[in-house]
Parts: C-alpha cells; sequence; structure tokens
C-alpha cells in the first residue's frame, strides 16, 4: 500500500497561495524601487539646481533667471514631497505583501510537517505490518516441524 496524504490537495492550494504571494511582494519591491529610484533622482536634482544657483549667484545672476530657478525648485519640491508619499505608500504595500508572504510560508511549512509526521506513522505502521507478518510465517513454520 502507496503512502496517500489526506490533506495533499490542500497543501497543494496553499503551497499555489504562496507562490502567489512570493510574486506579489516581488511585484511590490519592484514598485518601492522604482518609486524610490524617482525620488532619489528629484532629490538629486533639486540639489544639483541648488547648488548651481549659489555658484550663479555669486557670479552674478538676473532676477529673471532667480526668479525662474525658484519657480523650478517650488515645482521640484512638490514632486519631491508627492514622491515620498508614494515611496511610502509602496513600502507599506510591499512590508504588507511580506507579512502575507511570511504567513503563506508558515501556512506551507505546517501542512509540510504534517506530512513528514503522518509519512513517519506509516513507515511505522508498515513496518509493524511486517513484523506481524514475519511473526505469523515463523509461528506458521514452528507448527510444521
Amino acid at each position: 500500500m502507496a503512502f496517500h496524504y489526506s490533506l495533499q490537495k490542500v497543501m497543494e492550494h496553499k503551497d499555489r497561495e504562496k507562490s502567489e504571494a512570493e510574486k506579489q511582494y516581488s511585484d511590490a519591491i519592484d514598485q518601492f524601487e522604482t518609486v524610490a529610484t524617482k525620488l532619489y533622482e528629484t532629490l538629486k536634482q533639486k540639489e544639483d539646481l541648488q547648488q548651481r544657483q549659489v555658484d550663479q549667484i555669486g557670479k552674478g545672476l538676473p532676477i529673471a533667471e532667480i526668479q525662474h530657478h525658484e519657480k523650478l525648485l517650488t515645482y521640484l519640491q512638490k514632486e519631491i514631497d508627492s514622491l515620498q508619499w508614494q515611496t511610502q505608500r509602496a513600502r507599506k504595500m510591499m512590508t504588507d505583501k511580506e507579512r502575507l508572504l511570511v504567513s503563506k510560508s508558515i501556512d506551507v511549512k505546517k501542512y509540510e510537517r504534517m506530512k513528514d509526521i503522518k509519512y513517519e506513522e506509516y513507515k511505522e505502521q508498515e513496518k509493524q505490518e511486517e513484523t506481524k507478518f514475519l511473526d505469523e510465517i515463523s509461528v506458521q513454520q514452528f507448527v510444521r516441524r
């Protein structure tokens, strides 16, 4: 008699859920990295603009250009604020997906452990049945003598 795990389909379903959670977590990481990279680039752009403005003010800069830089800095700051909010949202989503993945992984491990226990019980039962069978054969051989 071959080993049959009664909860095999449930275990396979949990494993599929875990795989789906892994994919969602991977997507959330990618999304977070994309938004965080945009934020970094925008912060770097703002920093470069501010440095360029400081350098040019020392050399003399027309007021119109200063106003243009200020408008650009204001725009960049709004963009930074938006990207920071998006980054926080992406980070939260990523941690939520990570928690879900950990939960699904734990579920799968539980079912795998239950399967291992059932398999060990099956092996022990098979061993006992084999021992019982061999004992019966020994008794029959002894009686025939």
